[in-house]
């Protein structure tokens, strides 16, 4: 995430997709606000401290459903000036309902860590802000669609669908959903503008979604994030992954020093 003042929120930088009006509604005067309400948020949080829970299925959503996986975690968060540190800690090691050794639990705490590498997969760190950002705006169509036809989770959204002008992999294509009453992101739904493809391992398609609640003190924090996709590994065929993450019991501005993300990334 990036800190910006609100004298630095200027919209100036207008792609013609934003000239559109829906409902007499200004866009940019709203994404005025919703960046206001974000900055405002992320001023007054340092750090927050989730308990996290990931289940990774198979054939998710169909009859057969299974539980592969279940990892326990602690996820830390620290917000800098122009970035947000991330760490998560394994606690707990669950495969096919059976909780497994302290060994085995280290070897998936690696393995996770490699595939998000090799995916450049996105966690909770990064802001799903970023596009409405000025200093990115020209990199992206921003088109307002007005107030969402349906509730999403419970609130009066507007919705944005934003994408990528160009295919490339640190950009994203998403639809947003803001609430109406003070602008707080409550949805988005996103992937990639461009998926990976290198030579050990290659993405067919890579669907995410995070959602966002009131937690302590009304900040609005991350309380799940799903991601869905398939590609091919070297010597595999049909690596498909489909899991939610869910994350609880947030604890704000604890303290959290520097050397709990610099001993989580190195192990």
């Amino acid at each position: 995430m990036r800190l910006f003042t609100l004298t630095t929120i200027v919209l100036g930088l207008v792609s013609p997709a934003m000239s559109q009006n829906a409902g007499g509604i200004d866009p940019d005067a709203l994404i005025e606000r919703i960046l206001a309400a974000q900055q405002q948020q992320r001023s007054e949080i340092e750090d927050v401290t989730f308990e996290t829970e990931y289940i990774e299925y198979e054939n998710k959503g169909e009859e057969n459903e299974k539980e592969k996986v279940r990892l326990i975690k602690k996820v830390y968060l620290k917000n800098l000036t122009d970035t947000t540190l991330y760490a998560e800690e394994f606690l707990e090691f669950y495969k096919d309902g059976k909780l497994k050794n302290e060994k085995d639990l280290k070897n998936e705490a690696k393995k996770r860590r490699e595939e998000k590498e090799k995916r450049k997969g996105r966690d909770i760190s990064y802001s799903m802000h970023k596009p409405f950002y000025p200093s990115h705006r020209l990199l992206y169509d921003i088109e307002y669609l007005g107030v969402a036809a349906q509730r999403v989770e419970g609130h009066v959204c507007h919705q944005f669908q934003v994408t990528a002008k160009e295919e490339v992999d640190t950009l994203i294509n998403g639809n947003y959903y803001f609430e109406a009453e003070n602008f707080h992101l409550v949805k988005v739904e996103f992937s990639p503008a461009k998926l990976i493809k290198k030579m050990m391992f290659k993405l067919k398609n890579l669907n995410m979604s995070i959602m966002y609640g009131p937690g302590p003190e009304g900040y609005w924090l991350p309380v799940r994030f799903d991601v869905e996709g398939q590609g091919k590994a070297a010597l595999f065929f049909g690596v498909k992954f489909n899991g939610s993450e869910w994350f609880r019991n947030p604890e704000i501005n604890t303290g959290l020093k520097d050397a709990i993300f610099e001993v989580s990334n190195g192990d």
